[in-house]
Order: structure tokens, then sequence, then C-alpha cells
């Protein structure tokens, strides 16, 4: 059997699904309803080899990771590589869920370690019948990046580590590059090691979606209509020494407006915003899911590094004295959901690295839960 490792992605809420590797079972959730009724991560888990063993997506929470985690140790390994159907499942699974409140990131995050080899014969392993294991793949890839689960796109990881007895490297490439949504989210590793590290990857990446992080400035608005204006984000001594920094033109509309907004450092945002209120001279203004460009949002720990900047009519940068690092600015976090599906390989080609896969396993789910619980 060959080694792969599959993970489907980014967030919000997550709900995470290990397909398991026996006669096909369900573990029911402990809780007498399962149903989303506030903002988090919920998850569901599958594991699978020539059967799947599913625990029900449900709340991912400090207290309730415990029973995903031994979910996990409860898995067995056997004969058999259900890959395609465990996907199948998964997706199907976060479909038939009911819409968590404010669902941002939908993820799927599969690891395998070879290739599929019972998906096309096992009975109800293969409900649309698909006639070859490219026509499998294609069919999957394509619900994946074609087909929204409650609206939203669905982002598919996986995580390969080649097995032994994986001979075929073309077959293993493009099993996969088609079960993931994009080949950004492709992963192959070396070793079990390295899985870990994807693993954990790629729970702090989920954990950054499922958070809005929001940046509140205010602003003396007794500028004329066109003032220039630039906020630096590096302490930096002047404007034009900034390599982060937000530019706008302040406009006299709907109350007053911040308008042809430019991004230097930061990933692109609104090209305009319009002030939320004027108190005491002073607009609000927000700028919203503001995120550097690597991805990472603005903190609290940034604000005493914000300054504002004003352009004059030579030409300068003059800084404004009435905005006040830290006190003139304010960081708000809006809390989304996510839905997320974990899917684990549980064949004997394995081997040792099947416990190291389950601890993998565990510590994704802990740093999931850990991030939902500051939330």
């Amino acid at each position: 059997m060959k080694r792969l490792l599959i993970i489907p992605a980014m967030l919000i809420a997550a709900s995470l699904i290990f397909v398991g590797c026996k006669k096909e079972k369900t573990e029911e959730n402990e809780n007498s309803s399962n149903e989303p009724t506030t903002e988090g991560i919920y998850l569901g888990v599958i594991g699978f080899n020539s059967t799947l063993t599913t625990k029900n997506i449900s709340k991912l929470t400090t207290s309730t990771s415990n029973s995903f985690v031994d979910f996990v140790y409860s898995l067995s390994s056997g004969k058999g590589t259900g890959l395609y159907f465990a996907d199948y499942s998964a997706l199907k699974m976060m479909n038939e869920y009911s819409m968590p409140p404010k669902l941002k990131n939908v993820a799927l995050v599969t690891f395998t370690d070879g290739l599929d080899n019972v998906s096309l014969i096992q009975e109800g392993f293969n409900p649309e019948n698909y006639n070859s294991h490219d026509a499998y793949r294609t069919g999957l890839h394509n619900k994946m990046v074609n087909e929204q689960i409650h609206g939203i796109n669905v982002q598919a990881y996986m995580i390969g580590l080649k097995g032994a007895d994986v001979t075929d490297n073309v077959e293993f490439t493009e099993t996969l590059n088609k079960l993931a949504s994009s080949s950004s989210n492709v992963y192959q590793v070396a070793n079990m090691n390295e899985a870990m590290q994807r693993f954990s990857d790629i729970a702090n990446s989920l954990n950054q979606i499922s958070t809005t992080v929001n940046l509140g400035v205010d602003v003396p608005g007794g500028y004329d209509d066109g003032q220039m204006l630039r906020f630096s984000f590096d302490n930096a001594s002047s404007a034009t020494s900034s390599n982060k920094y937000i530019q706008t033109t302040f406009r006299w509309e709907n109350g007053r407006t911040l308008a042809d907004i430019t991004y230097v450092g930061f990933a692109q945002g609104a090209t305009s915003i319009s002030s939320s209120s004027i108190q005491n001279g002073f607009c609000h203004f927000v700028f919203e899911d503001l995120k550097y460009i690597n991805g990472t949002s603005v903190s609290e720990s940034d604000l005493n590094n914000i300054a504002l900047w004003k352009k004059t009519s030579t030409g300068n940068w003059n800084r404004e004295s009435e905005f006040t690092p830290g006190s003139s600015s304010s960081i708000t976090e809006e809390k989304s959901s996510a839905l997320i599906m974990l899917v684990l390989d549980c064949t004997n080609s394995l081997g040792s690295d099947f416990s190291k896969m389950q601890q993998a396993s565990a510590n994704f789910i802990e740093v999931l839960a850990n991030a939902s619980s500051k939330k």
C-alpha cells in the first residue's frame, strides 16, 4: 500500500471527521443534541481502511476535546484503503449537517500513506458508480472545487506519506493533487515528524480563519475634503520610511469616508469605508478583517506602533498629534464558525507510524480546542 496524506481546509468554526478502520460503524455524540446553536468549531472524524469508523460532527471545546481524542486512540489498523469513499463520506456529512451560525470556513483534512484499493469494489463504497480510479478522484475534486457546502467553498488539505509499497509515483502524486482543493494545499511529507508539523500548521491556519480581527481608528473630523492620510504600523520615524502602511483620502461623504484606500504590507481590503460614528469632532472608522501580507492579523501589541500622517500642501508628511498610539485605535475580534472534517488512514501499512498518526491527530484536535476556548 502507498502512503498518502490529505488535508482540506480553511477560519471560524471547525468540524472534524475521522473515518475509522473496521466494519462501518458510527460513534454517536455524547451530547443529547449536536445541533449547532453557537459560533465555534464543529468537528467530525473518520478513520478508514476497508471499512469506515466515524465520529459524528459536534462542537469542539476544551470540555469535549477528550471525546474526540479518545475516539482517535480507539481506532485500530486493518487491511484495505478506502480513501476515496472516506473523503466522499466526509463531504456528505458536512453537507448534511445543520449550518452553524456565522459559518465562515469549511475544511477537509485528509491523511494517507498510500493509494486507494477498495473504493471501486467494496459494497457501498462507490455510490456514484465511478468506473476508474481517475474518474473517482476527478469526481471528488470537482465536488471540492465546484460544489459549496452551506454556501462556503471547501478548503481540502491533503497530507501524503508515501509508503514503501507505493511504486507508482505518478499515481501517488495524482491522488494527492486531486484530493486537495488546490496545489497549495498538498503536502507530501518524508516522515511522521514532518506530518505532525503539517497537522499543527493546518490547525493554526484554520484557527486564524475562524476569527476576524477588526481595527478601529479615531480620526480628527475637521480635515478638508480630499486630505491625504497615511496610517503607519511599524513605529516608523517618518511616513516615507514605513514599510507597513495604509494610505487613503479623507472625503466628505456619508458622514465622512476614507476613500481610495491602498495597502502596503497588508492583504488587500476594502477600498472605501464610511465612518461608523462621529463624536466630539472625531470620526470612527473600522478596517474589517485586517491582515498583514503574510496572513496574520493585526494584534493588540501592534496598536502602540500606529501613527497617523497627513500630507501638506508642500508634499511633506506631518505626524498628526491628535492621534495617540494605543488610545486612538482598538482591536475587536468577531467570532465565527468552522466546519472541519478530519479523515485518517488506518491501514496496516503504516506499521509503527500508526500510533504517531494518532498522536498527530490528537495534537491537531487539541490545538483547535485550545484556540476555540480563547474566543
